[in-house]
């Protein structure tokens, strides 16, 4: 899903966002979901993105933000093919660019 954010709440900057759901108990972990939003981003396909594991560690972003309990929410952020990137413990992925 591709959305616009104000990332400094000033009128002027307006920043495309592109946001991907993950799910702990599916198919569909943090890191495919990082995967499909930044080669959504980017107009790819995942297989053409640089690898992941080159930017953070795969199964430790999976592992750390799978085995959460209710109680604790954890989010990670991270650099990865030019976007910044944000992953929720709660199964939001959201890629941002630095250029409107």
């Amino acid at each position: 899903m591709n959305t616009l954010i104000n990332a400094d709440d000033s009128s002027t900057a307006v920043t495309s966002a592109i946001t991907a759901n993950w799910d702990a108990d599916t198919e569909n972990t943090p890191v495919y979901a990082v995967a499909s939003a930044v080669a959504e981003a980017e107009g790819v396909d995942p297989v053409d993105l640089p690898p992941l594991y080159e930017t953070i560690d795969p199964e430790a972003l999976n592992d750390l933000l799978s085995s959460r309990d209710d109680s604790t929410v954890a989010t990670v952020e991270f650099e990865y093919a030019g976007y910044a990137v944000t992953v929720s413990g709660e199964g939001m992925v959201t890629v941002c660019s630095d250029s409107p």
